[in-house]
């Protein structure tokens, strides 16, 4: 079969009056067919098209199952660029060639797409199968009689429509990761019906964004242009930013433009046109320790998200960059240890927006500190490094220093060693947070020598009764298994009201680390050597511990359910 391919033209608003369209900012999913009446010795073209901003695929496409066909090739990938109500969107159509194998009615079923933004899904298609081939059909409008050719005997001489595209920069010259605005303008002399890009464009030794057309309605403009007049659209605005030094090269751009069909035209026309290359002078960044390669303008400040904190309580600290520049490459977080406290790695917020400028918003990082002893905590200044090209040099800030009050415990003298957080009977266990787990007066304050009468009634009662359960944990201790301290069946059960997410963060993190504390018992500490389930038990209890300091502000509940699950397989395998 030849390379036939179904043309959906998108048309541009500002050159032609089109039907009302779906706006271009939500994403849409279609399924078409060349024909919907077929010869079994014929093929049929299946297109399915992902368009709108958002449009992005979370997964490949999965054809659904074919009856009376079978799938005969593809799919061909095309990307086009059009106008829809004066904004840019972007698609994708996925091509595919199906091939009828018995006579009969048949049908394309829906096709679901999972896309970033949700899943999508198509309406089934009827075919009907015929014997046969119905052979060169016709497939579009009969064409009108040409009157040139009733009249004179020959045809219209066509004449080759003048247009032209042209690529600009906005700067031929800039350092490595400085933006520079690409626009790509239509020249035209005729009625146009629709742009669509011929190929995906390639922009090697760049880091390309995509930025909206200009104007919330884009309209052309007549102006000269080698010598003649033409009427001006810009169709497509791409940002830059070099990714290396030297001369690069912006390649041809090709598109694909249809023109409106007049009285005299058989059927629609179309053009391909290609811009000329363009070449970018990029000069390499200066070195220096600590830069990571930010280039623009930029201010920092750091942020507690509390003054004070009870001892064995975590603060966040949030590290923004705010400002205008390449804040996209910008992703190594400042360094931070602080002694007397734990800080954990950090999580990254980004709120950019992309614009003829570059990158302008602010990227944050997110440390959880969990003081390790009473009193002040001083958080020193937090330096960041960027090239401006304002002054073509590298400029340094830093945030103002901040202090943490940590309440609770005993604070440590000078110089002295700091005292652990919490004092437990179990090494490796974690603290747990007062308002998951309170402390709780189980008897009433009694003198001392009842206390010693009722202990050594205990432990002769427990000489008697628990001897042989005694014994027998050190037997299974002795054979490297734990001791049961905690029925396995009840632990799986706490574990899995866990992963259905019925518990709070802090709630779900104590229950794990008392459900393998009371499985288990005590973990050894962290730097004796180790067997692998111990090894496994401590990775758990990591997971925990963060998740249970981790900063109020976003959704722990898939991080919950994973490590109930690890949680649970731990238990499983080694109890």
């Amino acid at each position: 079969m030849s390379g036939r391919q179904s043309r959906t033209w998108l048309g541009v608003a500002a050159l032609v009056a089109a039907a009302a369209l779906a706006r271009a900012d939500d994403a849409a999913v279609r399924a078409e067919v060349d024909v919907t009446r077929v010869g079994v010795e014929d093929q049929v073209q299946l297109t399915i098209t992902v368009e709108g901003r958002s449009a992005e695929l979370a997964e490949d496409i999965a054809l659904p199952p074919f009856k009376n066909l079978r799938l005969a090739g593809g799919p061909s990938v095309s990307q086009q660029v059009s106008f829809v109500n004066g904004a840019m969107s972007q698609s994708r159509s996925y091509t595919y060639v199906l091939q009828p194998t018995t006579p009969g009615k048949t049908e394309i079923g829906p096709v679901q797409v999972k896309l970033t933004s949700g899943v999508k899904t198509t309406a089934p298609i009827a075919i009907e199968v015929v014997p046969g081939s119905l052979g060169s059909r016709a497939r579009a409008r009969s064409p009108i009689d040409d009157p040139f050719e009733s009249l004179f005997g020959r045809r219209r001489p066509r004449v080759e429509p003048k247009l032209k595209l042209v690529a600009t920069a906005s700067r031929p010259r800039l350092h490595v990761g400085e933006p520079v605005l690409v626009t790509f303008f239509l020249y035209t002399q005729t009625s146009v019906s629709g742009i669509q890009l011929a190929e995906a464009p390639q922009f090697a030794g760049f880091w390309a964004e995509d930025v909206d057309p200009p104007g919330s309605n884009p309209t052309g403009e007549r102006v000269p242009f080698e010598g003649e007049s033409y009427v001006r659209f810009p169709i497509l605005r791409k940002v830059l930013f070099p990714a290396k030094a030297g001369r690069l090269t912006i390649p041809p751009v090709r598109f694909r433009i249809g023109l409106a069909q007049t009285f005299f035209d058989a059927g629609p026309q179309t053009a391909e046109r290609a811009t000329e290359p363009l070449t970018i002078d990029a000069e390499a960044l200066p070195e220096a320790p600590g830069f990571a390669g930010a280039v623009g303008e930029f201010d920092v400040k750091a942020s507690l998200d509390r003054d004070t904190v009870a001892l064995g309580e975590a603060a966040t600290l949030r590290f923004t960059v705010k400002g205008s520049g390449n804040l996209k490459w910008v992703d190594r977080a400042p360094e931070l240890s602080l002694s007397g406290a734990k800080v954990y790695p950090p999580q990254t917020k980004s709120d950019l927006k992309i614009g003829p400028e570059g990158v302008t918003g602010s990227k944050s990082w997110e440390f959880v500190v969990v003081p390790e002893t009473s009193g002040a905590l001083s958080i020193p200044p937090l330096a960041f490094e960027y090239f401006a090209p304002s002054t073509g040099a590298i400029k340094r800030t830093q945030t103002a220093p901040l202090t943490l009050k940590v309440q609770g415990g005993v604070a440590t003298a000078a110089g002295a060693a700091p005292a652990p957080a919490v004092t437990t009977s179990r090494p490796s266990g974690l603290a747990l947070r007062s308002d998951v787990d309170p402390p709780a007066r189980l008897l009433p304050a009694v003198g001392a020598r009842p206390v010693l009468v009722t202990l050594g009634l205990l432990v002769a009662l427990h000489g008697v009764i628990g001897g042989a359960s005694w014994l027998a944990d050190r037997r299974r201790l002795a054979a490297g298994r734990p001791a049961a301290r905690k029925d396995v069946r009840g632990a799986l059960g706490d574990l899995e009201r866990v992963r259905r997410g019925q518990l709070r963060k802090e709630e779900a993190a104590a229950l794990i680390e008392r459900t393998l504390h009371g499985v288990f018992g005590a973990v050894e500490d962290a730097s004796a050597p180790a067997s692998d389930r111990e090894k496994a038990i401590r990775d758990v209890l990591q997971q925990v511990q963060f998740i249970r300091y981790a900063p109020q502000l976003g959704d722990y509940s898939e991080a919950i359910r994973d490590v109930a699950q690890r949680a649970a397989d731990v238990v499983r395998k080694w109890s």
